[in-house]
């Protein structure tokens, strides 16, 4: 039971590492695009409309990514909560055996995602941090 919960304890932290660094590796990417889109804007010298257009465009894609980015900030709470969910289950199953939290040989990490509180309900309702 314990080695089940470690292996489970493993692969939530393992997916949230992976949801982080996902997360960093676009905001890293949109930043650098930012730059050259107005590196490119300063040295071109467009029409109002073509610029209009542009910028119209680089606003859809911008939207796309930002929806994105939240996605895989909701993802990764309902990976957090469902881990937090699974620690409370652990802690209540072995206090209902009679079995020490201390005799695990670790202790549960709980940790909520990047500072931020998330829900109290299931798994699968994350409430939006406030």
């Amino acid at each position: 039971f314990t080695k089940a919960i470690h292996e489970v304890q493993q692969k939530t932290g393992f997916k949230n590492l992976l949801l982080e660094r996902k997360l960093k590796t676009l905001l890293g990417v949109l930043e650098k695009k930012e730059v050259e889109l107005s590196e490119v804007f300063a040295a071109s010298y467009l029409d109002p409309t073509a610029l209009s257009l542009v910028s119209q465009k680089l606003e859809d894609v911008l939207s796309s990514k930002n929806s994105t980015i939240q996605d895989l900030q909701l993802q990764l709470a309902r990976v957090c909560k469902a881990h937090d969910d699974m620690l409370q289950t652990m802690e209540a199953k072995l206090t209902a055996f009679g079995i020490p939290l201390d005799n695990l040989g670790f202790k549960p990490l709980a940790a909520p995602v990047l500072g931020q509180a998330v829900g109290q309900g299931p798994a699968g309702l994350v409430s939006v941090p406030t």
